[in-house]
């Protein structure tokens, strides 16, 4: 089996769909030999953020000479951008002989009573496969959707890292911010520490309930000027974050007590503070459980973390800017920093998102910065149609009058769309492609 028929089988296992609960995984990774059981973990999750928490966790521990595995999703231009071995994708030899052997495995499980893996889970295995290859000394995991129930939720991590909690996913995870802090925290395991950057106050308190049950030490993570609630709850062990001016707006200084340390991340914008603040904790914990992390380590990793499609700069004259926000509280992060980060004429929107997320509360955050829409489908089964995101815009546009028109176009394919903003651009326009990570993934610079 080569790289592109060992894509297209694992592709194939989508029509499973997303299927949480872990019996039928665990009997797969038993018949593969239990390779997740053999290396120490970090354990990521988060409404928004844990993508750049963990690629910033697994920079340090890289700047700190450990060899890391590191598991993250979705990807945006590549699959295997969800495989990283010491920082660089999965080889296209070792993923497909990864699915060489989990095929067979895979069919033996089907005529079981589990029936057959999904396809996160087989990504998640050949992700637990090649690090016990490549005998990484720690991986750090991303979940995939939640915690309690996740695919990654079948290891006892070092730490725990829960980012953010936010209303997304409400459909399998709840609708309020506490039943969507139960799912994720549902990543705490007895006894090992937990970082937790949750701000709404059910969330901090169903937390703090998760982990007192599990004996897990907890250690919050805020910014420096949140209101008097949080300092309650942060305790003396709990770590402040202070802005730091910087061109990228994402300069901090983070502190534990007496320990302290300014940091300036590659990533940009303001929401990275947190994310490096989270990632920072972990590295401190780490620490505390005998890794050795130097604060240079931890200087140098931030620095140098890289992730796709996180206001990522693809082209300039005119600036095009791919972001994957895709839920509202990730878009009223984006919608704050486009103007402190980017000086532009007219703001060109290129918008994409997938069901069951309403695209009316994800889009009144971005709109009043936009003089012109551009909405389009995706080649997926989930996606909004372009003509639903056009009369979404519609509908704000009506109880939200303006002094400017706002023009909506729609476009029948990513491409097109691409293309008719880059026509319609000048040379100080800002292009913004937003939405989903599946649209984000269709730019190919050309």
């Amino acid at each position: 089996m080569d790289f592109t028929a060992a894509v297209r089988y694992v592709e194939s296992l989508s029509i499973q769909g997303w299927r949480l609960g872990n019996a039928r995984f665990e009997a797969f990774l038993e018949r593969l030999g239990n390779p997740h059981l053999t290396i120490p973990y970090v354990h990521i999750t988060g409404t928004n953020g844990k993508g750049s928490t963990t690629t910033l966790v697994s920079s340090i521990l890289r700047a700190a000479g450990y060899r890391v595995g590191t598991y993250i999703s979705p990807h945006v231009f590549d699959i295997r951008e969800r495989i990283l071995l010491e920082g660089e994708l999965i080889p296209k030899e070792m993923f497909a002989a990864g699915v060489s052997i989990m095929r067979p495995l895979i069919e033996q499980l089907n005529d079981t009573e589990y029936g057959r893996i999904t396809e996160f889970e087989i990504k998640t295995a050949l992700a637990f496969w090649a690090f016990a290859q490549a005998q990484v000394d720690i991986a750090v995991l991303e979940v995939g959707l939640g915690g309690r129930m996740d695919a990654t939720n079948v290891i006892t991590p070092e730490v725990s890292v829960i980012v953010s909690i936010g209303l997304d996913h409400t459909d399998r995870l709840g609708p309020t911010h506490r039943d969507i802090a139960y799912e994720k925290a549902g990543i705490i395991k007895p006894g090992r520490p937990v970082v937790s950057g949750a701000a709404h106050p059910d969330a901090i308190t169903m937390i703090e309930q998760v982990a007192a049950v599990q004996s897990a030490p907890l250690y919050r993570v805020q910014r420096s000027t949140d209101s008097p609630f949080y300092d309650e709850h942060l305790g003396t062990d709990g770590f402040l974050y202070t802005p730091l001016p910087s061109p990228t707006d994402s300069a901090v200084r983070v502190r534990q007590g007496e320990w302290e340390l300014a940091l300036q991340p590659y990533l940009i914008g303001d929401y990275q503070r947190h994310n490096t603040a989270c990632a920072v904790a972990a590295a401190v914990l780490l620490r505390e459980r005998g890794y050795t992390i130097p604060d240079a380590a931890i200087e140098r990793g931030v620095q140098q973390a890289r992730l796709p499609g996180r206001l990522q700069v693809v082209a300039e004259s005119p600036r095009m800017v791919l972001d994957g926000a895709h839920n509202p509280d990730a878009a009223a992060v984006l919608a704050k920093a486009l103007p402190r980060l980017f000086k532009y004429r007219r703001l060109i929107l290129v918008f994409g998102m997938l069901t069951p997320h309403e695209p009316l509360d994800t889009l009144k955050h971005l709109l009043p910065l936009t003089d012109v829409a551009i909405f389009t489908g995706l080649s997926n089964p989930r996606a909004h149609t372009a003509e639903t995101l056009q009369r979404s815009a519609q509908q704000w546009l009506e109880t939200h009058p303006r002094r400017t028109p706002l023009v909506l176009f729609t476009a029948a394919n990513p491409h097109q769309a691409f293309e008719q903003a880059l026509a319609l651009a000048d040379v100080d326009d800002l292009i913004l492609v937003t939405g989903s990570f599946y649209l984000v993934g269709e730019w190919k610079g050309s």
